[in-house]
């Protein structure tokens, strides 16, 4: 059996390694170089978290996702990953953070809620006004992304995939399994992944309606020396209880801090310069003013923009339709799930799960649940 994948971001590398793995002849087609650091997928550092508010689909994902990746590490023979936990700030009852308890407890998994006076120990840094407590996850912290990505090109060509860089792809045409290069050339397959991110509206316009590209931008900080050593045993900051959407990366394992804001995403064409503005990084920055302590002192390293996509409900988009699979398993919660995806999505081509079930996990559907982001 072939299969051509679409997209050698985190989705499809996993999605074509476990497919060669279980004997299907595999290309891989990118747009770009593989890696391809314009790709949403490319970065130092990711955040792994089972924190969900009202979805616990999710929360049952994010803890399913650990294994996944233990299967890539086994593979590979290193681990890119710091076990540092994670933390999510609450100031008001019924808060985002607030929210993820009650996922959290039917499942059984492990947190603590730690109050301020603790908070203000571990954490010197922050600003503590305000907050009622933090709920700590101690499963949870950082994956080195730029380096899982890398792993897991050479796993695929230790499998056996026939990686294609530089390869953009003009159509697709579900029914037949074919796909059309902007060169022309015509390849077919027995099924078709199609894991293009952001440019995914391209090559199906249906779906316009449904996933939205936007661009983003993460900001790399230095923080001032007395906060270091607190910074570097922080675990992964989740929310910050505010409607800026702030979270943050602690530098470990040989990166550096690195922050974000949700609320500083914009629609634009992903065919798009997305430079940074000048002042741009520092207006970033500004947004940090009610969450941490002598911001000015944060010397600003490196703004990076980037691409990705989102639907409205931020739930994830996996669907069959006649020999293709379209996965879009993004709206700036994705990569974590990479490994479990791609081994899902391999095992729908193969016939091992059935397709109208996987649609509805990969939406996050497991139980009743509320529709919070």
């Amino acid at each position: 059996m072939t299969s051509i994948v679409v997209g050698a971001g985190v989705m499809g590398l996993a999605t074509a390694w476990h497919l060669a793995r279980a004997g299907e002849a595999v290309t891989l087609l990118e747009r770009g170089p593989i890696p391809n650091p314009s790709a949403a997928s490319w970065d130092s550092h990711r955040l792994i978290r089972a924190l969900y508010p009202g979805r616990p689909g999710y929360t049952r994902m994010a803890l399913d996702a650990y294994a996944a990746w233990d299967e890539v590490w086994a593979a590979a023979g290193v681990r890119h990953y710091e076990n540092c936990g994670s933390i999510a700030f609450s100031r008001a009852e019924g808060d985002w953070a607030d929210g993820c308890r009650a996922p959290l407890d039917a499942l059984g998994a492990a947190y603590e809620l730690l109050p301020p006076e603790e908070l203000a120990r571990r954490f010197p840094f922050l600003i503590p006004d305000g907050i009622r407590w933090g709920l700590f996850m101690p499963e949870g912290g950082v994956l080195f992304a730029d380096r899982i990505v890398a792993t897991l090109v050479d796993l695929c060509r230790a499998a056996g995939v026939t990686l294609r860089p530089q390869a953009p792809v003009r159509a697709v045409d579900a029914e037949a399994g074919a796909v059309t290069l902007a060169s022309g050339e015509v390849l077919r397959a027995d099924s078709v992944v199609v894991t293009a991110g952001a440019w995914v509206g391209g090559l199906f316009p249906d779906l316009a309606a449904r996933l939205t590209p936007y661009r983003q931008l993460v900001v790399y900080l230095d923080p001032p020396a007395e906060h270091a050593a607190a910074w570097a045993a922080a675990p992964g900051i989740i929310d910050c209880g505010f409607p800026d959407d702030h979270w943050a990366i602690p530098p470990v394992g040989g990166t550096r801090l690195k922050i974000g804001v949700g609320a500083w995403k914009r629609q634009a064409d992903p065919e798009a310069d997305p430079a940074v503005a000048a002042g741009e990084a520092e207006a970033f920055r500004e947004r940090y003013r009610p969450v941490l302590r002598d911001l000015d002192r944060y010397s600003i390293l490196e703004a990076r923009p980037c691409r990705y996509i989102f639907t409205a409900d931020t739930r994830f988009v996996l669907e069959r339709r006649g020999r293709a699979w379209l996965v879009s398993p993004c709206s700036g919660h994705g990569f974590k799930f990479g490994a479990l995806i791609g081994r899902s999505v391999a095992d729908g081509v193969l016939g091992r799960r059935d397709a109208a079930e996987l649609t509805s996990w990969a939406a996050g559907h497991l139980a009743a649940e509320g529709d919070r982001a």
